[in-house]
């Protein structure tokens, strides 16, 4: 984990020291009681995040200093889809904690930005058909998952369709 407070000045915009807050959230961490079985299972200090991915579309991040966001991946087509991330915090007490609250809503587009930015490069390559088959390490493990739910997905829907369409 990464404590912005405790980063050198010149890794930390004017801003964030204003508003103790930016791209990991608000600097003060609220008082939210024990974190749910699962977060942090290695009870790292400090603790960034932990991200949690469900099939087929939606990835939600869990922070250290008290909040959350989620993706949403929508298709809007075969090679097409809008990305959309929501940030979820407690009710602030002050103004100045709104303000930080405010402040790492606005630097939410940089997690977009870095965890969405090779998806239009992915898809032309994709697209190219210059490759026909990608090999996959052990580290890719949800992705190898994500093919695997996604064919018994197809596969399903194509047995049920072709029963239907034999039933006729």
């Amino acid at each position: 984990g990464v404590r912005a407070w405790e980063m050198a000045d010149e890794m930390r915009k004017p801003i964030e020291d204003i508003c103790q807050s930016g791209l990991f959230g608000p600097w003060d961490s609220p008082d939210l009681g024990e974190m749910p079985v699962g977060l942090n299972p290695a009870k790292c200090s400090p603790w960034g995040l932990d991200s949690f991915q469900l099939f087929p579309n939606f990835v939600i991040l869990f922070w250290g200093q008290g909040w959350y966001l989620t993706y949403h991946y929508w298709p809007t087509s075969h090679n097409t889809h809008v990305f959309e991330g929501t940030v979820y915090f407690p009710q602030p007490r002050t103004p100045r904690e709104r303000i930080a609250q405010e402040l790492a809503a606005v630097s939410f587009k940089e997690y977009g930005l870095q965890d969405a930015n090779t998806l239009e490069a992915t898809q032309t390559m994709v697209e190219s058909r210059v490759l026909d088959e990608f090999v996959l390490c052990d580290q890719e493990v949800l992705i190898r998952h994500l093919h695997k739910e996604t064919a018994a997905w197809v596969a399903d829907y194509q047995r049920k369709t072709q029963r239907v369409g034999q039933e006729v």
